[in-house]
């Protein structure tokens, strides 16, 4: 999507959100491009010029013929001398040099796609990142689960937490119900999962592997793996069960961490508000690489916390229910700081959550169940803890010593 103070054809149909907009419009999509030309940024002629273009030829994975290209000037052409005996002789112009840059931009458009591999289960565009890392979070995603397809094309989902479950052949269901097709046929290499505070969900990918995803997350996948290689990238904290496939590896990303599975059940925590990132093994393989000059590719064993900050590593074996009890609706910790616990309760309930600065040094050992409401929680916690809760405005609480229970 152009960031600047205009648009022009050639700009149009170089575009990946405008022609997404023009094959698969939503709402949100016909509202923006209306805007741009009420601002005067777009004018109503190349935009329906740019519009005509896109929807009278789309990719079909291999090059333009000669023939065709020619058959594509007469067609272009024919309708411009359509329009020139509506409007004025400069739209004509206009038309014409509409018609250059459509043929351009589409041949390159062919061109592309003839380098492309045929056998994929989705179309590839020239605009889709090379590396899925490279993927960039939307520019606002408001406090609903999304998920985000091509053109920045959103699903939005009102429940507190939904299943969404992808098929072998990258169709897309969300609490057993059909995505439209226009979203689930998405041209983007990449699709994305949005959870924001106070907000869960499952993804079930198109291979089987599942992936409960914890609040404050964002999981980066394809809605079809190429079978050679399945890769997804991860931002907040997820618990996985990949399905074995020795001929496809499957790698997890992160910012700071690589992780090779081999057939595994595990977690990542890798929140970008916090210091370190940290995998626990509970069943099957894994080695992790943080990309550290010199630094190894670390073995992991089930049982075992694996934690990286910078440049320091740790490994060590664990209680692996401490971390996975989330997706159950139990947070189990031990001999954790309580600035810790408070900051994972606020991004579970999206709620904001202050401290004085001795409340968050003191260490706990204990079981919160999320299943109830975060007041109620806090509450709970002040009765075993020598502190004390208070809500101030909203969904915002305070806590701080109480004298009497120390």
């Amino acid at each position: 999507m152009k960031e600047n103070t205009g648009y022009t054809i050639a700009d149009l149909l170089e575009d990946g959100y405008f022609i997404s907009s023009v094959n698969r419009p939503t709402a949100e999509s016909e509202a923006y491009w209306a805007a741009l030309r009420r601002e005067g940024r777009l004018s109503d002629e190349d935009y329906e010029l740019a519009r005509y273009c896109v929807r009278s030829f789309r990719p079909s994975g291999r090059k333009l013929t000669k023939e065709e290209t020619d058959n594509l000037w007469v067609h272009i052409r024919r309708a411009a001398l359509r329009r020139r005996s509506l409007r004025r002789r400069r739209l004509y112009v206009r038309t014409a040099a509409a018609a250059a840059a459509c043929v351009l931009a589409l041949a390159g458009w062919f061109v592309f796609h003839s380098l492309a591999p045929a056998d994929g289960a989705q179309e590839a565009v020239a605009l889709a990142p090379q590396k899925i890392e490279d993927v960039a979070r939307p520019d606002s995603t408001g406090r609903d689960i999304q998920i985000v397809f091509s053109g920045d094309e959103r699903l939005t989902l009102k429940e507190k937490t939904a299943e969404i479950k992808y098929n072998e052949k990258g169709e897309a269901e969300v609490n057993s119900q059909a995505v439209p097709q226009a979203a689930a046929e998405a041209q983007a290499s990449y699709n994305q999962v949005i959870v924001p505070q106070g907000r869960h969900t499952s993804l079930t990918l198109s291979d089987g592997s599942k992936l409960w995803l914890n609040a404050s997350s964002r999981v980066v996948y394809p809605p079809v793996f190429d079978g050679k290689q399945r890769e997804i990238y991860l931002e907040g904290e997820a618990y996985l069960e990949v399905t074995p496939d020795a001929g496809s590896p499957f790698t997890v990303k992160t910012k700071q961490m690589e992780i090779r599975v081999r057939g595994t059940s595990f977690n990542v925590a890798a929140y970008e508000d916090e210091p370190s990132q940290s995998v626990v093994l509970v069943t099957g393989s894994v080695s992790v690489h943080t990309g550290h000059p010199g630094g190894q590719a670390v073995e992991m064993a089930p049982n075992q916390l694996f934690r990286v900050a910078g440049t320091e590593t740790q490994l060590h074996d664990v209680a692996v229910e401490n971390y996975i009890s989330w997706k159950d609706g139990i947070y189990l910790y031990r001999d954790e700081k309580l600035s810790l616990i408070l900051k994972r309760l606020a991004h579970y309930y999206g709620v904001e959550i202050g401290f004085a600065p001795e409340v968050g040094e003191m260490r706990f050992t204990g079981k919160l169940d999320l299943k109830n409401d975060a007041e109620r929680v806090l509450n709970g916690l002040s009765n075993t803890a020598p502190v004390r809760c208070r809500k101030t405005d909203g969904e915002t609480f305070y806590l701080n010593i109480n004298p009497s229970n120390k």
